[in-house]
């Protein structure tokens, strides 16, 4: 599946960010360097043929480059896959961030994180893949995005939580506890994408699981 023009600029933003000075996705969009053109032609290529049957031939003729230029920013296919995954992370990352500073109320906004993670996390389609044929655990990947990207969607959570103390909306005693927690138990609404089931519909159970999360379970007296 191609990416759209909107899709390309958050992901050629994400680029920018992991490895160059951020400036204006929409100036950016139109002076794409070569690395960032050789990683946005490599996503469509793990996205249509998989790190197994892509090629270094097929990542430069994707992005319209010789095997030379290629080489020159990267050493093997791996280490493009793994760049490649590194920036699908961080646009889901980048989302997150920007609605965690927006002036939402902190209990709307915590709704509104869990919709945009679920409905975000099923862009991340070479992630995805690459998890159910055990590519990143044969990469040595898996334990260090797992740990960079989970410490950094508590310190999110944790933010709301502790901006729901600050305005008297919440009363949390230990916010990183609590938001531990909550990202523990989203990681169950990861396991349908996983395993591929495209007829999962999270939406209808983040509601009830964050109404359930502000209200408790205990009969009111």
């Amino acid at each position: 599946m191609d990416l759209d023009i909107n899709a390309q600029k958050h992901y050629i933003c994400a680029i920018d960010h992991c490895h160059i000075q951020k400036m204006s996705c929409n100036t950016h969009i139109n002076t794409m360097t070569t690395r960032e053109n050789i990683l946005l032609g490599a996503r469509k290529v793990f996205e249509r043929f998989g790190f197994n049957k892509a090629s270094m031939a097929d990542i430069a003729m994707a992005a319209r480059q010789g095997r030379r230029t290629i080489y020159t920013y990267f050493t093997s296919k791996e280490e493009v896959f793994k760049a490649v995954i590194d920036t699908e992370v961080e646009v889901l990352a980048q989302k997150l961030e920007k609605l965690v500073q927006s002036d939402i109320a902190p209990d709307e906004k915590l709704r509104q994180y869990m919709h945009t993670r679920m409905n975000s996390i099923k862009e991340l389609t070479i992630y995805y893949d690459a998890l159910r044929n055990d590519l990143l655990n044969k990469m040595g990947m898996v334990e260090n995005l797992r740990t960079e990207y989970d410490a950094r969607e508590t310190e999110l959570i944790r933010g709301i939580l502790d901006e729901g103390n600050e305005k008297g909306m919440f009363d949390i005693p230990d916010t990183q506890l609590v938001a531990d927690a909550i990202v523990l138990a989203t990681k169950g609404f990861e396991l349908p994408i996983f395993m591929g089931r495209s007829d999962f519909d999270h939406e209808r159970l983040i509601d009830p699981l964050i109404t359930t999360l502000y209200n408790g379970i205990r009969r009111a007296q």
